[in-house]
């Protein structure tokens, strides 16, 4: 028995078990994620960035059973706790610099500290920004009680606990002049058919040039202040053209007056669209003026600037002319490097991979490459978007692989479908607080990619306390696939504790070989302890 007992260390020490073949495979529906312990576990960032003297909001990600109790040590003079719901409230200290904190949270099962840093400085989303988008799943259909709605989802089912802050509307909040009305809607007939454009139709701008919401939005402030009670983030949608992509009003000229008007309505993000502004600006370099796109979005940009509150800038231009080049000189967070992915899908793979190859160098803390939302579960057909919902056009696995791959190429963490209609599956699949703690890893390092020859590729991402993830993906639609992997291409010993993110269960120790059984359009994500 002794000799055998020494047999099993020796095959162990010598990584020969570790040659095993590791089953990820994935099945149909199948959910990875576990539910949520009862004990306290706190998630998201442990950096925050604010600029100085702004007013702010922060809710502090924590899984585990309710009711909690939470402390913060180190909170700076002019910010608050709410020791029961864990929001962190007030004005950022006027003084750059750096303040620690120590973040508590406790519950009858449990109690979790972590360690906390709030950055005063020039720069915000010091990790990618995280939340919801409403564009995928209602498009033309939002309004005030849909917005609180999803605020109430978002602590409800979780979201809010892993760490997504922004709850942000998209395009269609505005009034339509009658003229555009007139003028511009005959050619989004087919689009808009059955649309009632009841309440939308009228002056889109009051005597002192302020935007008029349209009778959906009753009072802005009301709303935001509903989503900030709960510590979460408000975002808004605008265009540098006249007129936004379907039609509503636009910030051309009113620059000034928007951005104050989105301060005083208490919003946090501003997601900016070319729409008609890309013909503003061909007509500027029509006449011959040499006028780099920049300075187009140059006025809000230094507007947003100069609010009491920090509103994050989300430039939605799709990647033309280069804006990881030009934009971060400006302030702005991040940037559109592609166009839009509802419209087809299954670029999800491609728009990851060119963050992750060509344009890595442009993403860092204060920075980052926007591929574009997660459009999971049912969306609308932007072709006719008063149709139902659909399902998106990808399986299970590949499912896996978008969150994955958005999660180590630190995209923006946003996600976009119907909430009304979203299944316990994605629930699940959105808030692993794995893959969330791994985008919002303060390194803020974008995978590399070590491997992309026979359907398979391998990325790997440093993690800010020495640590590493490597994910695998099998690009075959069609078969399975075993990846190996060796110790040595990671520079790993042959005893590094590999942990299974999706399934948060261990994996084992990695030995000298590793070998991973993938699904077709598979995916595994493991993070390594050296």
């Amino acid at each position: 028995m002794k000799t055998l007992f020494l047999l099993l260390v020796l095959l162990y020490s010598t990584g020969l078990y570790a040659q095993q073949v590791y089953d990820a495979r994935i099945g149909e529906k199948e959910i990875l994620t576990p539910e949520f312990a009862k004990v306290p576990q706190i998630n998201g960032p442990t950096v925050y960035g604010v600029r100085p003297g702004k007013k702010i909001v922060y809710r502090i990600p924590c899984t585990g059973q309710r009711p909690m109790q939470f402390k913060v040590k180190g909170l700076p003079k002019g910010m608050t706790l709410d020791a029961v719901n864990g929001i962190i409230s007030g004005i950022s200290p006027s003084e750059k610099g750096e303040y620690p904190m120590t973040l508590t949270a406790k519950n009858n099962d449990g109690k979790v500290s972590r360690n906390f840093k709030l950055i005063v400085g020039d720069k915000i989303a010091l990790t990618p920004p995280t939340g919801w988008n409403s564009w995928g799943g209602h498009m033309l259909l939002i309004s005030d009680s849909l917005i609180r709605k999803v605020a109430d989802v978002f602590v409800k089912r979780g979201f809010a606990d892993v760490g997504f802050q922004y709850i942000s509307m998209d395009d269609c909040w505005m009034k339509i002049s009658p003229e555009n009305y007139a003028a511009r809607t005959e050619g989004k007939k087919q689009q808009h058919e059955g649309f009632n454009y009841d309440g939308l139709i009228g002056d889109v701008r009051d005597q002192n040039g302020n935007i008029i919401p349209n009778s959906h939005f009753p009072d802005m402030k009301a709303m935001t202040d509903y989503i900030h009670s709960f510590g979460l983030k408000a975002g808004l949608y605008s265009s540098p053209g006249p007129f936004t992509c379907q039609n509503f009003a636009g910030s051309l000229g009113h620059e000034k007056p928007d951005a104050d008007q989105y301060a005083s309505w208490g919003f946090d993000l501003l997601k900016y669209d070319l729409c008609s502004g890309g013909k503003c600006l061909s007509c500027l370099r029509e006449s011959g003026a040499k006028f780099p796109q920049s300075e187009f979005w140059r006025p809000m940009a230094t507007y947003l600037l100069q609010q009491d509150r920090d509103i994050l800038f989300n430039l939605c231009q799709y990647g033309n002319e280069e804006p990881w080049k030009w934009a971060p000189s400006m302030s702005i967070s991040s940037w559109r490097s592609s166009g839009d992915l509802n419209h087809k899908v299954e670029n999800y793979f491609a728009n990851a991979m060119r963050i992750a190859t060509e344009l890595r160098e442009y993403s860092k803390p204060g920075q980052w490459n926007d591929p574009d939302f997660m459009y999971i579960h049912k969306i609308v057909d932007y072709r006719k978007m008063m149709q139902p919902t659909r399902e998106i056009p990808l399986n299970t696995n590949q499912r896996y692989q978008y969150v994955t791959l958005w999660s180590v190429v630190c995209a923006p963490y946003f996600f976009s479908c119907n909430l009304n209609e979203i299944d316990d599956f994605t629930v699940r699949l959105l808030t692993n607080a794995g893959l969330m703690n791994i985008n919002q890893d303060e390194l803020g390092h974008v995978a590399e990619v070590l491997r992309n020859s026979d359907n398979e590729v391998i990325m790997v991402k440093k993690l800010a306390d020495g640590s590493k993830v490597i994910a695998l993906f099998n690009t075959n639609a069609d078969t399975e696939k075993v990846i190996e992997l060796k110790s040595q291409e990671f520079g790993f010993k042959s005893n590094a504790v590999v942990y299974d993110v999706w399934r948060q269960k261990s994996a084992g120790n990695f030995g000298d070989k590793m070998k991973v059984k993938l699904s077709a359009n598979g995916v595994a994500l493991f993070h390594v302890k050296l």
